[in-house]
């Protein structure tokens, strides 16, 4: 069973650096999860003026205000079938700012017609982006949206995100950016920094009950 990284990068997918390929190669059929814990070097993103716009994207773990350097950063990926039997994977981030804790949750699936990486973002989902995955010569992953839906399928293709991934040897670890850019606001949010992941057993107890979200 290939899973849906698999699916979305072809043969790319065997180009990945080793540690990358256990970790988007996972499948339900494994019952493991990953847990990744790490530090954000730097999250920055959004004019001061637009933050308290904001408030809607933080109850559905979208997009937050705060803004820092050296964060302390925790990820849980859960593999699963949602309710119509679709391979998913959740992406339970957490950001560990001095007052607060914030969160950038997501359920990637891959679709079989478009034939491509599809990203149901914030708790809710309403809010989609379809993904071009290809493999970089070091052996990392980039994901780009090529296309961003909004509530009802409304538009919003002049928002970009990209995502690139590549394991640092001498760390033994995954070195992560983000970035996500407004054709008005311009950087909504962007964070980098270095995680270290572990693989481990997923029980009933810490499968999400709700598909992702939770």
């Amino acid at each position: 069973m290939k899973s849906i990284y698999h699916k979305a990068l072809g043969e790319q997918f065997h180009h990945l650096h080793p540690e990358l390929q256990k970790k988007y190669g996972l499948t339900s059929k494994q019952n493991l999860m990953v847990l990744g814990q790490g530090r954000m070097t730097e999250i920055r993103g959004t004019p001061a003026l637009v933050r308290p716009l904001m408030s809607t994207g933080v109850k559905d773990h979208l997009l937050f205000a705060e803004r820092g350097k050296d964060v302390p950063f925790t990820l849980e990926n859960y593999v699963y079938e949602d309710e119509e039997g679709r391979e998913t994977i959740s992406w339970i981030r957490r950001f560990f700012f001095p007052y607060a804790i914030r969160g950038f949750d997501s359920a990637a699936r891959y679709d079989e017609e478009k034939q491509c990486l599809v990203d149901h973002l914030g708790r809710s989902g309403l809010v989609k982006a379809d993904f071009d995955l290809h493999v970089t010569p070091e052996g990392g992953l980039y994901m780009e949206s090529k296309a961003n839906h909004g509530p009802g399928g409304m538009s919003m293709d002049g928002t970009v995100t990209s995502v690139y991934e590549h394991y640092e040897e001498e760390e033994g670890a995954t070195r992560v950016h983000v970035h996500t850019e407004h054709p008005v606001f311009g950087t909504l949010l962007m964070y980098e920094g270095l995680v270290h992941t572990e693989f481990l057993p997923m029980t009933f107890r810490n499968i999400p009950q709700r598909g992702v979200l939770d």
